[in-house]
């Protein structure tokens, strides 16, 4: 809506929200201290010093309609009445009590926050069950460690009782690296290797082909283990790092 009305239209616009002298009091307010709600008289724009002794004057008819006029609250004998007063009706539209958009706001950012929690805690119980498994995992592999190193004390036992009982003529066997060679057990070793990889050097898990050429070299030199076993080996971590 644009364009001008007089005071008594400005009245009436501003009814819904405002009584007669209330609304009356605003526009009063407006003129003489608002320069940019323009006061118009003929066609011709009201200055400010002269706006500021305007007064918005309601009047209830005989009828029951209100009707307003300006008058002059300055000294001298006043203006007359009746004269063609105009105001902009956007600016007075503008006087209406604006929505109070504060409310809306603060249930959007609410519900925002709402869900951002519920996301958290969703994000929350995947990392909790994660660690859950990788925990199970870790179990299981110390469990199997625990089991290899207790075998390979047994065979260590049992092989240094045999080099006490027997000397074999080192002339007649080809030199091997000492201590026993538990070729079965390969499994529980590289499950220990991928548990002391995961805790000093993790990088060593994001290759998986390095991966199996540092276990086909460890076990080499833990059980001299020849045998070209990269497939074997290969499947092992693969199941290892797959409960990661």
């Amino acid at each position: 809506m644009s364009g001008r009305c007089s005071p008594t239209k400005a009245l009436a616009l501003l009814g819904p929200d405002f009584s007669p002298m209330a609304a009356a009091d605003e526009m009063t307010q407006a003129i003489q201290t608002n320069s940019s709600f323009r006061l118009w008289c003929d066609g011709v724009l009201i200055k400010p010093h002269i706006a500021a002794i305007a007064k918005v004057v309601p009047k209830l008819e005989p009828d029951g309609r209100w009707i307003s006029d300006i008058e002059s609250t300055g000294p001298g004998l006043g203006w007359a009445r009746g004269l063609p007063w105009e105001l902009e009706i956007d600016e007075v539209m503008a006087l209406r009590p604006q929505p109070d958009t504060r409310a809306e706001a603060m249930q959007t950012a609410a519900t925002a926050a709402m869900a951002a929690a519920e996301a958290a805690r969703a994000e929350a119980a995947t990392t909790r069950a994660e660690l859950e498994q990788a925990r199970a995992v870790l179990q299981a592999a110390s469990e199997q460690m625990e089991k290899a190193e207790a075998r390979a004390a047994e065979a260590r036992a049992e092989a240094m009782a045999s080099r006490t009982t027997t000397k074999p003529d080192p002339e007649l066997e080809p030199r091997r690296r000492p201590g026993p060679k538990f070729k079965d057990d390969w499994p529980m070793l590289v499950a220990a290797e991928t548990i002391r990889l995961a805790r000093d050097e993790p990088e060593m898990l994001e290759n998986v082909g390095a991966l199996v050429a540092h276990m086909h070299k460890f076990l080499e030199e833990e059980i001299g283990w020849m045998a070209d076993n990269a497939k074997e080996i290969r499947d092992k971590v693969r199941i290892l790092l797959s409960r990661r």
